[in-house]
């Protein structure tokens, strides 16, 4: 899958942040990719995404956003993130590794190591005015 020039990714802490987030950027017509860092995912576990990405779907549409996870070098929380479906992984690992990983990935239609830019929107309380600097 390659990327487009009208995908944003952005650095996601809560839901609050992601849900203004997709209201400016539907105004832009962008679409927004949410990236959430290992230790979120680390600390409360491969559910919490799995409810994060529920109660966006409960306000928005399945095609207002989408997200990507950093792994690090945790091939098992990988692999449970495949089957989940998460649009967008990011994982450290050897070349050997790294091409299996790609084409269990490549079955389930995950996108592996995409090459970004992410917008840190962690601190920042006027995100609005961010993401219109970036435009």
């Amino acid at each position: 899958m390659k990327l487009k020039n009208k995908y944003l990714f952005f650095n996601v802490n809560n839901i609050h942040q992601a849900t203004e987030t997709i209201l400016i950027c539907r105004k832009n017509k962008i679409l927004p990719i949410f990236c959430i860092k290992y230790y979120i995912i680390y600390g409360f576990g491969s559910d919490w995404i799995k409810e994060f990405r529920n109660l966006l779907h409960k306000k928005f549409n399945k095609k207002d956003f989408k997200i990507l996870i950093d792994c690090k070098n945790n091939y098992g929380l990988f692999i449970n993130l495949i089957q989940q479906k998460i649009d967008f992984l990011q994982i450290r690992a050897d070349l050997k590794t790294l091409f299996r990983l790609r084409n269990i990935a490549k079955k389930n239609k995950v996108t592996v190591n995409p090459k970004i830019s992410i917008i840190n929107l962690s601190n920042i309380k006027n995100i609005k005015s961010k993401i219109q600097k970036n435009l």
